[in-house]
């Protein structure tokens, strides 16, 4: 129940917020000068996720024209930030092999990471899509890379913009104002309990990445198989 209120407190929030100000809007996703790297865990959905993640996506379009869509390449779950997205990172100032080592570290006694993809809710700059771990390996595994992490040396940030509890996958951003904001309610009110499917992830991914994980951008820099 913890994460359903969550994710409940952060949309209420969000449309408290957008009734008196209106949608927040990424000023950096069409700025061809963003220099923003990092380095990040994730999750990549399989193509009976990313399918289900379309239709919502497809509907989208039609009434959030204009904005910014994921496409099923770039669509992830964010399991931690290494690095978070910054202008002047450098991965060739890192030894990879420090970094390797502490995430298989971490990765001891973690199995198949179980989540359900369930309901759309927003944040005031975009629509994302619930995740629901339906067993503890998500969530032992990012305390797994907080204690690694915290007794290394190696450059990272992880929780520095704020603890990561959450499983969601971000859908849509907002680059152009909307003019009617009830339509994006309703549309996201006839997602609030659909049911996009359940995966077992099998393996956690290593980028290097941009803000947005856009595939132009992002390096696979190490896959981990879970058992």
């Amino acid at each position: 129940m913890g994460l359903k209120n969550h994710y409940a407190t952060l949309h209420n929030s969000t449309l408290s917020t957008v009734r008196k100000e209106g949608f927040s809007l990424d000023v950096e996703l069409n700025n061809p000068n963003d220099r923003r790297r990092g380095l990040t865990l994730l999750l990549r959905p399989n193509p009976t996720i990313l399918k289900a993640l379309n239709g919502f996506i497809s509907e989208g379009r039609t009434v959030l024209s204009g904005q910014y869509f994921y496409p099923p390449s770039d669509l992830h779950l964010t399991i931690m930030p290494i690095i978070s997205c910054y202008e002047g990172f450098s991965l060739e100032k890192l030894d990879l092999s420090v970094y390797d080592q502490l995430i298989k570290n971490s990765l001891k006694g973690i199995r198949k990471i179980e989540i359900k993809f369930e309901g759309v809710f927003a944040s005031p700059s975009c629509l994302m899509v619930k995740g629901f771990p339906l067993n503890e390996y998500l969530k032992n595994f990012r305390q797994n890379l907080r204690e690694s992490f915290a007794t290394s040396n190696v450059e990272q940030s992880l929780d520095k913009r704020y603890k990561l509890v959450a499983a969601h996958s971000t859908l849509v951003r907002f680059t152009k104002p909307i003019e009617d904001i009830d339509k994006v309610f309703s549309l996201i009110d006839a997602y609030k309990n659909f049911n996009f499917g359940t995966q077992y992830f099998d393996q956690v991914t290593l980028v290097y990445n941009d803000w947005y994980q856009r595939e132009s951008i992002v390096k696979t820099l190490n896959s981990y198989p879970l058992h």
